[in-house]
């Protein structure tokens, strides 16, 4: 019983980290960083995914340490 609820909770971090994900990579927002100009010579759009994609994996890994 208690592997039945510890495997729904799993479950229910990793749906929320991919619709954490979905929010961030929708069009609306991406246009917000769509724009001229650079960070650290990479443009702003480019850093910004860079980022989203590395806190997404950063996050599902701490998920994914933690279960058992």
């Amino acid at each position: 019983m208690a592997e039945s609820r510890d495997d729904e909770q799993l479950g229910l971090r990793l749906a929320a980290v991919a619709v954490l994900g979905l929010v961030l990579t929708i069009p609306p927002f991406l246009a917000r960083f769509d724009r001229v100009g650079q960070v650290f010579g990479v443009p702003v759009l480019a850093a910004y995914l860079f980022l989203v994609w590395a806190i997404m994996i950063g996050l599902v890994a701490v998920i994914g340490g933690r279960s058992r």
